[in-house]
């Protein structure tokens, strides 16, 4: 099977090599696959539970949660999406949600949209063109979805679910990518081609 991402290596899209596979319990729905990675640095074991649907339901280890070390991300960004990202591993979806929805609210602040309410944090992006006009709807579900752990009695918290959990994952990295990766992979290119004209000079 191919995972979106190992848990050991962080290699992503990898291919596995199917080692073992049970019913837990015997009459369950689950599956329970014991894999390897086919990363040759890596070829560690990945644990994999698949439902009735062939959906992954949980992979164990825990995932690596983790931006490029040597891009300049700060650390509470890091390790909300961390947290997020292990929430998200062992189907605390709810929690995920909330700690996605932190961790934008955080990526905001750090491009000067501090407002205390992130409704008017993401106006603001809006406004002083910080965020993308595309991104905004997206921006708005983080926020309505990561609202539902304050709301226990919500009739939305029936969407708390592994889909929609690491949808809003997904956006908050889109969100880092744009603000941090993405300048920073700029940045490389651009000392790389002066370097090349001053060699030939």
């Amino acid at each position: 099977m191919i995972l979106g991402q190992c848990p050991n290596c962080g290699v992503r899209h990898v291919q596995t090599t199917p080692l073992y596979a049970a019913r837990n319990p015997p009459d369950g729905l689950d599956t329970w696959h014991l894999v390897s990675c086919q990363n040759p640095r890596c070829s560690r074991f990945i644990l994999v539970i698949i439902d009735h649907t062939s959906r992954v339901k949980r992979v164990f280890p825990a995932g690596h949660h983790e931006f490029d070390a040597s891009i300049s991300i700060p650390d509470e960004i890091r390790n909300d999406y961390r947290e997020a990202g292990w929430c998200l591993d062992a189907g605390c979806y709810l929690a995920s949600m909330v700690m996605s929805r932190r961790a934008l609210q955080r990526v905001l602040k750090s491009q000067g949209c501090g407002e205390r309410n992130l409704v008017d944090a993401i106006d603001a992006a809006i406004r002083q063109g910080v965020l993308r006009k595309a991104f905004a709807p997206l921006a708005q579900e983080v926020r309505e979805y990561g609202n539902l752990g304050a709301h226990p009695d919500d009739e939305q918290l029936k969407n708390a679910t592994q889909e929609s959990a690491g949808q809003l994952l997904g956006f908050v990295r889109i969100m880092v990518s744009e603000f941090y990766e993405v300048p920073a992979e700029a940045e490389k290119l651009k000392s790389s081609r002066d370097t090349r004209k001053k060699s030939t000079n």
